[in-house]
Parts: C-alpha cells; sequence; structure tokens
C-alpha cells in the first residue's frame, strides 16, 4: 500500500524534490525515468549531495547526505529501485512529472503556508485574550487592597 502525498508540512518536501527533478540542468545527477512518469532516478549520488543538497535550501527539506535522503523519501512513501552501480530509482505512485501534479504540488504548499499564518494568528488572539484577563484579575486585587 503507498501513502499518498502528505498535507502537514511535508508538501513543501515534494515541491522541491519535485524542482530539483523536473531541473534539465541537474538531468546527469537527477532526472525523471524514461520508462515510468512515477519515478525519478539519482545518476551520481556523490554529485547529488554536494551538487543540490548541499549547495542549497533543498538540503534542509530532503537531507544534507544521501542516508538522510533517502530516509526522507522513505518515511514520505517513496519505494526505492536499485538501478545499478551508483544509481538509484526511486518511485511514488502520486509524484509524477508533468503540469498538473507541479500546480497541485504548489497549491498545497501556498494552502500550508496559509494554514500555518492562521495557526499563528489564533495563537497570537489566544496571548492576547490571556494578557487581557491578566490585567482584569490585577486590577480586581488592586481594588480589593483599597
Amino acid at each position: 500500500m503507498s501513502r499518498k502525498l502528505s498535507t502537514e508540512s511535508s508538501s513543501s518536501l515534494y515541491v522541491q524534490l519535485y524542482q530539483i527533478v523536473d531541473d534539465h540542468s541537474s538531468d546527469h545527477i537527477i532526472s525523471w525515468s524514461k520508462t515510468n512518469n512515477n519515478s525519478f532516478i539519482v545518476w551520481d549520488m556523490k554529485r547529488l549531495r554536494t551538487n543540490i543538497l548541499l549547495k542549497s535550501s533543498s538540503g534542509v527539506l530532503l537531507g544534507r547526505n544521501l542516508t538522510e535522503f533517502v530516509a526522507k523519501l522513505r518515511s514520505h512513501g517513496f519505494k526505492t529501485v536499485v538501478k545499478g552501480p551508483g544509481e538509484l530509482e526511486f518511485s511514488h505512485d502520486d509524484f509524477a512529472r508533468g503540469p498538473l501534479m507541479k500546480k497541485k504540488m504548489m497549491a498545497k504548499a501556498l494552502s500550508e503556508r496559509i494554514e500555518r499564518f492562521d495557526a499563528q494568528i489564533k495563537a497570537m488572539k489566544c496571548r492576547i485574550k490571556a494578557k487581557k484577563a491578566e490585567v482584569r484579575v490585577e486590577n480586581l486585587f488592586q481594588n480589593l487592597r483599597i
């Protein structure tokens, strides 16, 4: 059973991964599979680490080394397929090449940001409400001293 793309704070991982895999300038390192629209191949693991993971913000989401990268992919439902010496293929039923998938992931990432912003606003309102209650209680105690 495959995992579905998660909406909880991991859509950014999918967006970042999609951008890296879809970037034709790095096709010699990582690219979409020619035979399967739902998988990508890491052609050069060493360069993936040095040229992509360590040199961009993607390392934060995808890991700083190959072990972290593979672990994060597996935790998000990607299956590993050993291709050959130094090559790995990763597949996921819901991670597919194409403009529709890209738009879907961008919408999820935007929705996730809006949800985080809403949560921050709610937390701020709670803190304000608590502060007002605290001030009322202090005023009541001051009035009792008189």
